[in-house]
């Protein structure tokens, strides 16, 4: 319960203490209106039935009425009607807007009796919740309250207002991070306005970012209080972490500048990122808040090992299953499927388990990857099923509910699968239990396998139109890993290459490891496809050692923006650079 206050003319008017619906930290239970503005539309139409405040022997009694509108404890929005002279009966007809608000605030509207000498006098009030607004607005005839908080009445019956308000969302953009600051009260401030029937004051609360007055917010004015509560929240605008926080405690004047009544300083290691709430020591008083915090959940990323291995990798790999149930023993490939369908599995390639009476193994059930390291001569393998161990479920043409897929006992990953290590027991459905295991394989002598790649690489590939770059130490590794998209790749690799005039028209890049096999190829035939490729996915496979081969395209169709930018980007280059000269003279 609050008291109205009203200043006029160097008099204060003290309204009956009334409920004001100011929701759970003014923002409500609905956490999508935390921080949100609103713009409220005013019509104030006109009155009915008002009192004559001004005596005539001759006319009878009038008044001089006016309205003001104005957000509660908030003096700073106030909007005003003409005064329109000697009637009881006023026509208005005003348009306005109150500018900016948030979720909770009330409207207060008090019809007032214009005096030339003397303050003026309150013909009558209302007060509207901010839910008697918005979502829907306010089209109606109200009941005014005298100063008594009674209805207050004319001539001819009730004093009436006619009125129209909406209140309109306004855009925002939500940031990442937030910080919502709950002022509830303050206790013990000092009296700042001298009065015979002892000392008060009119608080509010500033609060801002030091540095950062676009982040400033104030709470309502409470009049005549030395322990005010407002129980108010609103967000800082812009706020980031490392932002520390200003409370000031003001007292509000109409005529001279407000005075301070105290303030403090609360470092952001104090709430950030866990939050705070207890009270603020402000000199001479104390100010209690509550602060919360929200921080964005950072998702990392979950990089698949074998993300470049497909299903037309198929050279043989120094691994084998041995069947626990039969002996049976199936040689892997790189790329090796596993199911029942031997219409949609290809064999000897795939495992095809058709043994008579299974009915718990998809028709295409999982896919074991096998591929080598960054020693040549060591290999890496991972099972994927992608329904765990819930059921591969349907699979492709057909098919019905698995028995799941596990190593060891415990389910596969869907996303990323699960790591195989000579000796893991896989088990395929219910019944299908097969051990890994390492097998003999006769390698290539590491000559041999780079030359053999080299001749197949170019057989398939213009060797002039090739531009190749072997990584050959940790600096070279750190440029390439800092390149933040496909054109700062290339223009990289050229100049390494001693060829930083070559222009940086590429349309395919292919990633090789130590010995000369194509780990990745990456195709972006256009600029505005290479401006949006993650070329996260080409940094991962760069390595020491390995090499990057660059496919120069000489399609006017690619060519021609790619000098475009470049021409662009050049300009902006040089503009900064007349800045910083200009600076230094």
């Amino acid at each position: 319960v609050t008291s109205l206050w009203l200043k006029t003319s160097g008099r204060v008017l003290q309204l009956p203490g009334r409920q004001h619906s100011w929701p759970a930290g003014t923002m409500g239970d609905d956490d999508d209106l935390r921080g949100v503005k609103f713009r409220i539309k005013v019509s104030i139409i006109g009155a009915a039935n008002l009192r004559s405040a001004d005596f005539n022997l001759l006319t009878g009694g009038k008044s001089d009425p006016y309205c003001i509108a104005g957000l509660v404890g908030r003096p700073d929005t106030e909007i005003k009607t003409e005064t329109i002279m000697k009637t009881l009966e006023p026509e208005w007809k005003f348009e306005g807007v109150i500018p900016k608000c948030k979720y909770g605030d009330a409207i207060e509207f008090k019809v007032m009796d214009y005096d030339a000498i003397g303050a003026d006098d309150l013909l009558g009030y209302c007060e509207l919740a901010f839910d008697q607004i918005y979502p829907e607005p306010l089209d109606d005839e109200l009941v005014l309250k005298d100063e008594e908080g009674k209805i207050a009445k004319g001539k001819t019956g009730d004093s009436m207002i006619r009125l129209k308000v909406s209140a309109e969302r306004l855009p925002s953009d939500v940031q990442d991070t937030r910080c919502f600051v709950n002022v509830i009260k303050a206790e013990g401030l000092r009296s700042a306005d001298w009065s015979l029937s002892g000392g008060k004051s009119d608080p509010y609360c500033i609060v801002t970012v030091p540095s950062k007055p676009q982040c400033e917010w104030r709470t309502r004015v409470m009049f005549k209080e030395l322990n005010p509560q407002w129980s108010e929240e609103d967000e800082i605008f812009q706020y980031e972490e490392g932002d520390n926080l200003e409370f000031s405690v003001l007292d509000y004047d109409v005529e001279d500048a407000d005075d301070l009544l105290g303030s403090c300083t609360l470092q952001n290691s104090d709430f950030h990122p866990n939050g705070f709430e207890g009270p603020l020591n402000l000199g001479e008083g104390t100010l209690y808040v509550k602060i919360s915090v929200t921080v964005p959940v950072v998702v990392e990323e979950v990089i698949d090992p074998g993300e470049h291995v497909g299903p037309r990798d198929r050279e043989p790999a120094p691994f084998h299953l041995r069947s626990m149930d039969t002996g049976k023993v199936h040689r892997l490939v790189a790329y090796t499927r596993i199911g029942r369908s031997k219409k949609m599995l290809e064999d000897p390639i795939d495992l095809i388990l058709d043994n008579p009476g299974i009915n718990d193994v998809s028709r295409l059930h999982a896919v074991i990857k096998c591929w080598r390291g960054p020693d040549p001569n060591v290999w890496m393998a991972r099972l994927y099923d992608d329904k765990g161990s819930e059921g591969a479920g349907q699979g492709p043409g057909g098919g019905h509910n698995g028995g799941g897929t596990t190593v060891d006992g415990e389910a596969v990953e869907p996303s990323v699968g699960s790591g195989l290590e000579p000796g893991n027991v896989l088990r395929f459905g219910v019944r299908e239990m097969w051990i890994f295991e390492r097998a003999s394989m006769h390698l290539r002598s590491q000559e041999a396998e780079i030359a053999c790649n080299k001749a197949s690489a170019n057989s398939a590939e213009d060797p002039s139109r090739m531009r190749s770059f072997k990584i050959p130490s940790l600096a070279a590794d750190s440029a390439l890993q800092r390149c933040p998209d496909w054109l700062s790749l290339v223009r990289v690799v050229l100049e390494c290459r001693l060829e930083p005039d070559e222009p940086p028209c590429v349309d395919c890049i292919i990633t090789q490891d130590e010995v000369g096999r194509t780990v990745g190829r990456h195709e972006a035939p256009t600029l505005a496809q290479q401006e949006a490729y993650q070329v996260q996915r080409i940094l991962r496979e760069l390595k020491i050692g390995g090499t990057i081969k660059l496919r120069l395209s000489s399609d006017p169709k690619l060519l021609a923006p790619i000098l475009k930018h470049l021409e662009a980007h050049q300009k902006a280059l040089a503009d900064i650079l007349e800045e910083r000269q200009e600076a230094l003279e």
